[in-house]
């Protein structure tokens, strides 16, 4: 995906804005009001080392539960000479745990897709996902069991992720969502209805770089301040994480390991070509028709299926959470498909630390088994008000007042849809 380098740079330069929004509903589904972000002040520090840019950028200050907290500039990979990641260095002490591997695109962070051409070096015992399709034994790319479908969202919350939420929760369904830390700071209170609900909540980097081009300590960086960010809205720490793009070879997957978080990409052909659907200069172009025409065909695919498998799916944006809300009508309808989250398709009924949740050790293997559950036709997704999504919908409390100076949302718009692409 082409993600946020505009989107920060305008928030960087004109400093505040207030947005109040609500993103179009798919057809038969109901407007959900997204409300505001959350309220951002700051001073612009020293961008750090691995960012795409040098200018200086604003640190973020936040409150949450009723706490004033600071977090990196949004939506670039954090300043590695902070004392906070300095100190979480020292804890994990890398040394040679870590393989001695070239960063992709020549060590320079990129933020646009994931580079296997000059100047990417890509080394025959790398073990490159991207580049070579290797999948390690920790790896989680599919689900064991048969007829199992691990649902999962990615680069949330957003203003959409409540549309998709209320469709979820209407028909019991439970789904990952991979979340970028600077999204979690921007929208707690989503984040909170969609954990209150039952969903997992995993890893998903605080700005949505390919791994592969980061330094090792901006690794840690990364994965550590997403991590601080849930942990600082919900109070658990997720041991699951998707790299952007699936951007991972064996040194960033030696570091995920470190920070105890299990990777998790997709079955291979499982994209649901959802990030197509955003159109402008260079991008592809696609329409709901093309993403629901994948789903059916592998639903053809199922009878003859010998596992279960891990989906891509994004709730960034109207558009691909209106095609997901398509997709799940005609999945939940489908005879032998039982959708889960991923770590139920796993068997691991414990995806958090502070519940037991078990990390990867350096050597572990993937050893895990389903369990079941089903759905029936698409219920109706009327909203409640009693519902926690409807609440962080409509909420305007001061968890989420963002300020920024006025930037209108139709701006956010035009440059998101210049920064999107496939993920």
């Amino acid at each position: 995906m082409r993600y946020f380098p505009l989107f920060a740079t305008i928030l960087a330069t004109v400093g505040v804005y207030s947005v109040r929004s609500a993103p179009p509903s798919a057809a038969g589904q109901p407007q959900v009001n997204v409300g505001t972000a959350t309220s951002h002040t700051g001073t612009a520090t020293t961008a750090p080392s691995t960012s795409a840019s040098s200018a200086p950028l604003p640190s973020v200050t936040v409150t949450i539960n009723g706490q004033t907290l600071v977090y990196p500039p949004l939506d670039r990979t954090p300043n590695t000479n902070d004392p906070i990641v300095q100190q979480w260095l020292k804890e994990l002490n890398l040394g040679s745990n870590v393989p001695n591997l070239p960063q992709s695109n020549g060590g320079v962070v990129n933020f646009d897709s994931a580079n296997c051409q000059p100047p990417t070096t890509i080394l025959p015992n790398q073990g490159s996902w991207t580049c070579q399709k290797v999948i390690r034994p920790d790896d989680k790319v599919q689900c064991p069991q048969k007829g199992v479908w691990g649902l999962t969202y990615d680069d949330g919350p957003s203003l959409s992720t409540p549309a998709l939420l209320n469709t979820l929760n209407s028909n019991n369904l439970k789904a990952t969502f991979f979340v970028i830390g600077s999204r979690v700071v921007s929208f707690p209170e989503t984040l909170k209805a969609a954990y209150a609900k039952g969903h997992n909540i995993a890893i998903h980097t605080w700005s949505h770089p390919a791994l592969t081009s980061v330094s090792n300590e901006g690794i840690v960086a990364e994965l550590k301040w997403c991590m601080k960010a849930v942990k600082d809205v919900l109070g658990v720490t997720p041991i699951y994480m998707r790299p952007p793009f699936g951007d991972t070879d064996d040194r960033v997957r030696a570091i995920t390991r470190a920070v105890g978080l299990w990777t998790v990409i997709w079955t291979e052909g499982f994209d649901t070509d959802d990030w197509s659907l955003r159109t402008g200069p260079g991008l592809k172009t696609q329409n709901a028709d093309h993403v629901i025409g994948i789903f059916q065909g592998w639903m053809k695919q199922l009878p003859t299926m010998t596992h279960g498998f891990i989906v891509l799916e994004h709730d960034l944006f109207p558009q691909t959470v209106a095609a997901a809300q398509s997709v799940l009508g005609i999945a939940v309808k489908q005879p032998g498909l039982t959708i889960q989250t991923v770590p139920q398709c796993l068997g691991d009924s414990t995806p958090y630390l502070e519940v037991g949740g078990k990390p990867p050790a350096l050597t572990s293997a993937n050893t895990s088994n389903a369990n079941n559950s089903t759905g029936s036709s698409l219920a109706d997704t009327s909203s409640n008000s009693s519902d926690p999504v409807a609440h962080a919908a409509s909420t305007s409390d001061a968890s989420l007042s963002i300020i920024y100076s006025v930037l209108p949302v139709t701006l956010i718009s035009l440059a998101l849809s210049l920064n999107f692409g496939h993920l």
